[in-house]
C-alpha cells in the first residue's frame, strides 16, 4: 500500500516539476527562449522551439507558441500558450501603401505618419487567445493556473504585440509590424 501511494504521489507531481520554468531557464537558454520585450518590471520570452503555423490562408494566418512573462514586481513567471490570428491586410506595409495611395499630397509625410499611427491604434490586425496559463515563482515553483483569455485585440508595442511579431517573422521571414528597435530585442 505504501508503495502504491508513493507511486501515485510521484505520478501526480511529475507533471508539475517536469514543465516548471524558472528565471534561470529563460536566461540560460537564449537560443530557445527569445526575449522579445523588456520593461522596468517585466519581460516577455517566446519559446522559439514551440512556434507552429496553424493556418496559412492569405491574408489570414494563425500561429501558436509558448510564451513566458516574468513579472519582477509580482515575483513570478506567467507561462501560457498564445494563438495569434493575423489579417495581413492590416500589416504595416499594407497600411502605409494604402495611406500613400489615398493621400492627395504625397510630400506631406507628417500627415501620412499621423494617419498611419492612427490606423495602427484603431486596428492592428492581430487578435490573440491565451490558454494553458500557469503561474510560477521566479525559481520555478508552481503557484496556480488562470482562466484563458479569448479573442483579445493586440495593443501596439505591448508584450503580445512583440510576441506575435516575432512569431510571424519566424514562420514567414517578414515582420508583420514595426519592431520598435529600442523597445525589444528580437
Amino acid at each position: 500500500m505504501k508503495r502504491i501511494l508513493t507511486l501515485l504521489f510521484t505520478l501526480i507531481l511529475i507533471p508539475f516539476s517536469t514543465f516548471a520554468i524558472s528565471r534561470s531557464d529563460l536566461l540560460n537558454n537564449p537560443e530557445r527562449y527569445v526575449k522579445v520585450a523588456e520593461r522596468q518590471t517585466d519581460a516577455c520570452y517566446v519559446d522559439s522551439y514551440s512556434i507552429k503555423s496553424l493556418r496559412y490562408a492569405p491574408p489570414y494566418y494563425t500561429i501558436r507558441a509558448k510564451v513566458y512573462g516574468p513579472d519582477y514586481a509580482k515575483n513570478g513567471i506567467f507561462e501560457f500558450t498564445i494563438t495569434c490570428f493575423y489579417d495581413y491586410n492590416r500589416n504595416s506595409k499594407q497600411l502605409m501603401e494604402n495611406i500613400v495611395a489615398e493621400s492627395p499630397n504625397k510630400s506631406d509625410t507628417n500627415s501620412m505618419a499621423k494617419k498611419f499611427m492612427s490606423q495602427l491604434n484603431e486596428n492592428i490586425g492581430i487578435k490573440y487567445t491565451m490558454t494553458d496559463i500557469n503561474c510560477y515563482t521566479l525559481d520555478g515553483t508552481y503557484v496556480n493556473s488562470l482562466r484563458p483569455f479569448y479573442n483579445q485585440s493586440v495593443v501596439l508595442n505591448s508584450n503580445p504585440y512583440h510576441a506575435a511579431n516575432y512569431m510571424f517573422y519566424k514562420c514567414y521571414n517578414i515582420y508583420f509590424h514595426l519592431k520598435f528597435e529600442s523597445e525589444n530585442l528580437y
